[in-house]
Formats: C-alpha cells, structure tokens, sequence
C-alpha cells in the first residue's frame, strides 16, 4: 500500500522540477470504458505531461504522458473508493448489508490520438484491494489483497490554449 503512494510523491516531485512547456495549454478529455484511473465514466485534464483524472464510480487519478498531445506511453497512479449501504447477500454465511472496496495502484499504458481529438487507450495495473462486508451485528475485512487491472478506454480530447 506505501509503494503507490511513494511513486505519487515521485511523480509529483518529477514533475516541479520538469519545468514549463512551450505546449502550455489544457486540455480536457471525457473518457468511457474499464479504466482504474477515470472508472466506466470520467474526466482527464491535462496540462503539458501531467493530467488530472476523476471518474465514477468514486476515482482519482494523476497521469504522466511521455509525449502530450500524441501516441505516446504513459504511466501513473490511482485511487478508487465504492460504498453501496444496500447490499444484500451472504457473505461467510451471515447476510451483509454493506459493501465498501477502496482500491491503491500504480500501471502504465499507451494511448493513440488521432488529429480530429478522438483518442483510446489500453494498460494494464498492480494494487491492493481492501474490502469490508459488514452488518449491524458482524464486519467482516479483507485486506491487501494484489490484483491486475486493465484499461480499455475511448475518449475525445478538447484543447484549450493557455
């Protein structure tokens, strides 16, 4: 669990010290699809190299791009939280009515930009997977378990020039 967040304050530091990019606008891209950065549906904005990414269901993410704005590979760091208070099933035989997952990790990529804007990208990442049944009487956690996430995503990218 300490990993990502180590490699979020690498990246974070390797960014202030890349200094400023003559391609010095945002840009904004809706994305759909499996991602463990943007969720099913989600929002990247970015800024030279660095993009911001939110997503539903309850996502954030921070991106690195080698090349803005083009093909190019990326790598980054993601963080994911899912409550649902109306599950209802059975869980280590006693019936759950709670469900919360919170997810860490780390993964890199490609994406392929086409010149009208439309973009898809596909990776693959590593993270831990804390989850919690619980009810009014019993909670039940598993906790740090590794898993191996897949992006597929399609988005169209929207440039602003600063």
């Amino acid at each position: 669990m300490k990993k990502p967040i180590l490699v979020a304050i690498a990246l974070s530091c390797a960014s202030a010290l890349a200094g400023n990019n003559n391609n010095s606008g945002y840009s904004f891209n809706p994305k759909v699809g499996i991602s463990p950065y943007t969720g099913i549906l989600g929002l990247e904005v970015q800024k030279n190299h660095w993009s911001l990414g939110l997503g539903l269901p309850g996502s954030i993410s921070v991106k690195h791009y080698v090349k803005p704005n083009a093909d190019s590979l990326y790598y980054g760091v993601y963080l994911k939280k899912y409550s649902n208070n109306n599950y209802n099933e059975v869980q280590y035989g006693v019936l759950m009515d709670r469900y919360e997952r919170k997810e860490i990790g780390i993964g890199a990529g490609y994406t392929w930009v086409w010149p009208s804007g439309w973009n898809t990208s596909a990776g693959l990442s590593v993270g831990d997977l804390d989850e919690t049944y619980s009810n009014a009487n019993v909670e039940q956690s598993q906790m740090g378990q590794t898993f191996i996430g897949l992006e597929l995503t399609v988005g169209h990218k929207f440039n602003f020039a600063k």
